[in-house]
């Protein structure tokens, strides 16, 4: 978002999804962060209060708190760092996804993702597929016994 104050957002007029995101992600595990995000995705229909009490639940999360950010200067607090990161990383024209891995920039497709986070350590188990090739390009292939 470049302005979180009476700009757009993303995909949304305004930003109360990505505030209601920022409240529920504010001093929860990342492995909760991420799944609380799918959750938001997989909604279709909703508030961003609807939609992230559903996903508190699902995740565990205490929705009161969210609720409370959201509401509060916190909310507000936190779109404006996210804002703030978003255009120190990203300052000009930019693509919708934008990838990272690490502080690496990442094309959004799944192979060249793929690649990224394997050579970036990921222990996933789609990386023990990855092999040099005698070029030196790194490629996947299934291994054969």
């Amino acid at each position: 978002m470049r302005h979180p104050t009476g700009g757009n957002c993303v995909d949304e007029t305004g930003c109360d999804f990505e505030k209601i995101t920022a409240c529920a992600f504010d001093g929860v595990p990342e492995s909760k962060q991420v799944s609380f995000l799918a959750c938001m995705d997989e909604q279709r229909v909703g508030t961003p209060q609807s939609c992230a009490q559903t996903c508190a639940i699902k995740d565990d999360l205490h929705y009161n708190a969210i609720e409370d950010c959201f509401n509060g200067p916190r909310g507000n607090e936190l779109l404006a760092n996210a804002s703030k990161a978003f255009n120190d990383a990203l300052p000009g024209s930019t693509t919708i996804p934008h990838t990272f891995v690490n502080t690496a920039d990442v094309q959004p497709s799944y192979t060249t993702l793929k690649l990224a986070l394997c050579q970036a350590g990921s222990s996933a188990k789609v990386c023990k597929s990855l092999v040099e090739d005698a070029d030196g390009l790194n490629s996947y292939r299934k291994c054969t016994v």
